[in-house]
């Protein structure tokens, strides 16, 4: 019987990776397999060198690894098959691609590791100890350890592109795993979603490097953590609907609770009884200001707003590292209430014309198509959402 990842965990994830300088392909290569509230199965490899022979040998290795685990191959059998085919590079000794590859079943996290750096697992913010077992398939030697994950639990995997950050512009050997451990140690493991701990990680190796990328370089940073959701309301319903029902439902769910729009904003202000203040200045020339309303976490303008928002997003996408440098505008704000703070997201979607809008360019399809576009970028970030429309 396939045992699922607890139900009271997500897993929230994050990757970041430089191409070698003058390299149009990077020589790592980490892909996920399998579904990740169940069974998810992470493969990292590094190829060696950079460039095409790199990634291919790399992509190959990651692909046909996480494939078997996704199929229910027992891992040390998978391990052993790959192990046993990677090719040895007779002038170095080396194998042409290592990998670290981790699975998680039930409350189970198995990490198998060859010739990559060790991975980190953080609990309560602090690293625990390295222990694992040691076998070997022919000459390879294979790193395997096995523990029990808990909500809050943090796995680091990298490649030795990360080890290396800083050799022969700041440091001589590079960058330990026990420094590596202690300077995330030194950040909010517990309260940083796992694209500002990659991030953190990326800048800091930046930083060292004096932003060269002597080699190829990926983090990946798995984090698992309990449930957070976001229900966000955006536009009047239509005509016909009732407008009371509509929102009791969406007060009536856990989590924060986000306001859209500056009609929807009215509606919801009278339904609670509560004054609709606008913050002036909250905005600029291209975000308008946003409001506050008793009883609601956030409340900003529509589609502009929203539109701002999926291209901060697309940005970050860019330049994972602008993320650590936020603000506190309104794009930037419903930014990190939907794709930093929650794991599952709601969206009550009013179909009515907004008489405000009359006289704009502001159509209803550009509304729904933001939505939806919103929708499907927080599905591939990982997050759980559903649509409903009134």
């Amino acid at each position: 019987m396939t045992k699922a990842m607890p139900q009271d965990i997500f897993l929230d994830r994050a990757v970041i990776t430089h191409n070698h300088d003058g390299e149009g392909l990077c020589g790592d290569f980490y892909a996920e397999f399998g579904d990740a509230s169940q069974q998810p199965v992470a493969v990292l490899s590094d190829g060696m060198g950079s460039g095409v022979k790199a990634n291919i040998m790399s992509t190959i290795t990651s692909t046909i690894l996480g494939r078997l685990l996704e199929h229910g191959l027992p891992l040390a059998e998978c391990v052993d098959t790959i192990a046993a085919s990677l090719p040895l590079c007779k002038e170095r000794g080396m194998a042409y691609a290592t990998f670290t590859a981790a699975q998680v079943k039930g409350d189970q996290l198995f990490l198998v590791e060859y010739g990559n750096p060790p991975c980190i697992v953080f609990r309560n913010g602090e690293p625990l100890p390295t222990q694992c077992q040691v076998r070997f398939v022919g000459d390879k030697e294979i790193h395997e350890r096995t523990l029990r994950i808990q909500s809050g639990d943090l796995l680091l995997m990298m490649s030795d592109g990360v080890t290396h950050a800083g050799i022969g512009v700041s440091t001589i050997d590079g960058w330990s795993i026990q420094d590596i451990g202690a300077f995330l140690a030194g950040t909010d493991l517990v309260g940083n979603c796992a694209a500002v701990t990659a991030a953190l990680l990326d800048e800091r190796c930046n930083a060292m490097s004096n932003g060269q990328f002597g080699d190829d370089r990926t983090i990946a940073v798995l984090r698992f953590c309990s449930h957070h959701t976001a229900n966000v309301v955006m536009g009047p319903p239509a005509r016909g609907h009732d407008e009371k029902a509509a929102l009791r439902l969406f007060f009536s769910k856990r989590g924060k609770h986000i306001v859209c729009g500056g009609t929807t904003s009215q509606i919801v202000a009278n339904y609670l009884g509560k004054p609709l203040e606008l913050i002036q200045g909250s905005g600029d020339a291209d975000v308008p200001d946003m409001g506050r309303i008793d009883g609601v976490d956030l409340t900003t303008e529509g589609i502009i707003t929203l539109q701002h928002t999926l291209e901060l997003h697309e940005r970050i996408a860019r330049d994972p590292d602008h993320i650590l440098h936020l603000g506190t505008r309104p794009d930037e704000l419903l930014y990190r209430a939907l794709f930093m703070e929650s794991t599952n997201i709601n969206v009550f979607f009013g179909t009515a014309f907004n008489d405000a809008h009359s006289g704009t360019n502001i159509a209803f399809d550009n509304k729904i198509t933001a939505i939806k576009t919103l929708c499907r970028k927080l599905e591939e970030a990982g997050k759980k959402t559903s649509i409903q429309y009134y």
